[in-house]
This record gives structure tokens, sequence and C-alpha cells, in this order.
């Protein structure tokens, strides 16, 4: 009977001993590092748990500059028109970079002349105007953020821009800096990729002193500077309207690009004004500057601004088309890089410059943008700047204004020194 009792007792035990039993509540307050949380609400000092991928998101850019197209360059596309297709065809010139400007998730050109429309007539310089198959080939060519902020756009005088902006509406990308309205101007364009999200602002100077009419509701967006002849208060006022859409961009997207028609025309050097704008931008949180109006390249730089934060800025993209006059008006490039996002921090990658060369023959005709490595000396000297305008020029010298300008490390292996 005692054994009995014994093994009884053992069973309860045992029994007893597997029963869960619920520990007492710990306050949140009293646990290092969660002060203040609930149950419903993240831990952010959670650890990684090893093994686990940070969500990285990239989007990769792919910029250039001025489009600038003279007579001799839509001319050249009302020749090359297939049957069957529209009346302008400007994507063979385009035929050596179109492979990689379709590469990227993102391609920008600012597009220097006005699209009015047919209407106004087709012109060259100083009043521009371009057949809106232009358009319609950009988009096809893998161009889907178009640029219309610059000295131009006012060429046609208010009906010309309006009808640039309308036109520009109906293409399939985002079309920056060129605004039927005030209400247009703040609907800040923004584009996206896996949620990773970056806001569109465009700038110009100047518009050649040409201005709306009084009562106009188009609007122009203006960075205006003293050295173009406006007054300080005007610069003033032109600042903190652009820090008031940078805050607003921001408060839309995870990261900023800015395109700016700034500067000085002919000079590879940045005026003291476009250092000062820079910096502020840097200043106020933007993420990369794209430069251009110079028609030549200027440099590369990384500006840290006052938060500490990094910001990637190319004065100026140079010309991709145009039929100037000078070889440093032929030179441009494509300008790459990355935006990724990791767990909600945004930084720039993969910073690179693909020089181009645009030729025209010595009648102005038959011209083609190539990439610098495969242009040819013999080529260069058929070039039109020399036998047209007579402005002589080796390749040796346009080769020596891209290494002077551009760092060798943004160049590609095969063309560093």
């Amino acid at each position: 009977m005692g054994r009995v009792l014994a093994w009884l007792l053992l069973c309860l035990f045992l029994l007893s001993a597997c029963t869960p039993v619920s520990a007492p509540a710990v306050p949140p307050e009293a646990i290092p590092g969660v002060e203040g949380l609930t149950g419903e609400e993240p831990n952010p000092a959670s650890p990684v748990v090893e093994g686990f991928p940070d969500e990285v998101i990239r989007i990769s850019f792919a910029a250039v500059g001025d489009n600038l197209v003279h007579p001799c360059i839509y001319i050249d596309a009302r020749n090359r028109a297939v049957a069957g297709g529209r009346e302008y065809n400007f994507k063979p010139a385009f035929r050596d970079v179109a492979p990689i400007i379709a590469e990227a998730d993102f391609a920008f050109i600012n597009q220097e002349t006005p699209m009015a429309g047919a209407s106004f007539g087709y012109s060259g310089y100083p009043r521009f105007n371009s057949p809106q198959d232009l358009g319609y080939d950009l988009v096809e060519l893998g161009f889907d953020i178009i640029g219309l902020a610059n000295n131009h756009m006012l060429d046609k005088g208010a009906a010309g821009y309006a009808g640039t902006a309308a036109f520009a509406k109906t293409l399939d990308a985002v079309t920056i800096g060129a605004y039927e309205s005030e209400e247009d101007y703040n609907n800040i364009r923004v584009i996206e990729k896996d949620g990773f999200t970056v806001a569109l602002l465009a700038y110009t100077e100047h518009t050649n002193y040409i201005s709306l009419p009084a009562g106009s509701t188009l609007h122009v967006p203006y960075l205006r500077t003293a050295g173009a002849g406006f007054s300080a208060e005007t610069v003033k006022q032109d600042d903190e309207e652009l820090a008031r859409q940078i805050n607003a961009a921001k408060a839309l997207a995870d990261a900023v690009i800015v395109s700016v028609h700034w500067g000085d025309e002919n000079t590879h050097t940045p005026n003291a004004e476009q250092v000062r704008r820079a910096q502020l931008m840097a200043d106020l949180g933007v993420t990369v500057i794209l430069g251009h109006h110079s028609h030549t390249l200027q440099p590369i730089v990384e500006l840290t601004g006052k938060e500490g934060n990094k910001t990637l800025c190319i004065y100026s993209l140079g010309n991709l088309i145009s039929a100037m006059e000078y070889a440093r008006n032929m030179l441009g490039g494509i300008f790459n890089f990355e935006l990724v996002r990791t767990n909600g921090v945004v930084t720039y990658e993969a910073v690179s410059f693909i020089p181009t060369m645009y030729h025209f023959g010595p009648s102005y005709y038959n011209g083609y943008v190539y990439l610098l490595e495969d242009y040819t000396a013999e080529l260069h000297s058929t070039h039109g700047t020399w036998h047209t305008y007579g402005k002589y020029s080796t390749l040796d010298d346009v080769w020596a204004i891209l290494r002077r300008v551009i760092d060798n490390a943004y160049l590609p292996e095969s063309i560093r020194k």
C-alpha cells in the first residue's frame, strides 16, 4: 500500500512539472531599448536576423544634355523618314547611344528647342521650333524624362509655349519644366520603381528676356540670378521658392532630382552663382543636380549639405545634338548613376560618364552622335565645324577638353589615362 501511494504521488509530481506556468507580466518600460513601445508597434532596436537580407532597391539613370535642334538636324530627320512612318525620323542620329539610353531604368534629356506645332513654322536660331515627331522619337528611344525648362522655351511666345506644354502631356514620358498653370507647376512629378520614389523638379535661369504677357495663366519655373541682370530681391525670392518646392518634393518622395538650365555659355567652368545655388540645393537635401545650358561640359562634383548629406552634381552635361560652330560644342556625354534605397536610406552609386561626339558633315548635314572612343581622327577631319564654320580643331583637342573637365575616375575603364 505504501509503495502504491508513493507511486501515485510521483505521478502527480511529474504531471504538475509538465504543466506550463505563466511568467509575471513585465511592463515595456522595464525592458532596455523599448521604452514607450506597445505590442502593436515595431521595435526599432530589434536585432538583425542573421542571413536575412536588407531591403535594397536600385534605380539606374542615364542623363544627357542639350538636344539643340538646328534646321540641318530636322532636315536630316525628314530625309531619313521611312515609308509608312512619320514625316520626320530623328532616331537614326541617336543610333550609337540608343542602347545605353534604353538600358537605364530612367533616362533624362534636356529638350532645348520648343515643339510648339507645325502652325508656328519650323525654325532655328534665334527662335527655335522643332517638329513634334521629335518628341515621339525621344520616347521611342527610351527617354522617360524630358526636361523643357530652358532659355528657348518662350521662343514662339506664350502660344508656342502653351503648344509645347500641351503636346508634352500627350507623350508617354514624364515631362518637367513646362507648365500650363501654377497648379500644374505645383503638381510635382514623381517617378517610381518597386516603391522607391523620386521627385523631379526643373528650372531655368532666364528665357532670353522674353516674358509671358501680363495676366497669362502659364507658368515658367525661373531660377534667376543677378549675373543675368535680375535684382537681388528677385534672386532672394527665387531662392525661397526653390526651398519651398524642394521641401514639398521631399515630402512626396524618397529622393529629389533637380534639372537646372544655368551658367555662362561656352565655358567649362561653373560661375559663382552656379556654385552658390548648387550648395543651396545640397543644403536643402537634393539628391542629384543635372545642369545644362553652357553647351559645353562642366565638372561632376560631390557636395556635402549642412546636415552631412551628399549631393551629386554635374554642372553641365554639354550638348548631345547641335550644329553649333566649335568642337567643344560637339562634346557631350551620358551621365550614369544609380540611386539606391537601403532600409529607407538613399544613396547614389555607380557614377560614370560616357563621352559622346556629335558629327555633322561639311555641308551641315548627315549628323550622328558617336561614342567618343569610337570616333576617329579621319572622321573629325571632315567635321562641319571646320569645313563650314572655319573653326579648326583636332581630335586631340577634343580629348584634352574631356580630360581637363571630367575626373578620370568617372570615365569608362577603356579610356582612362
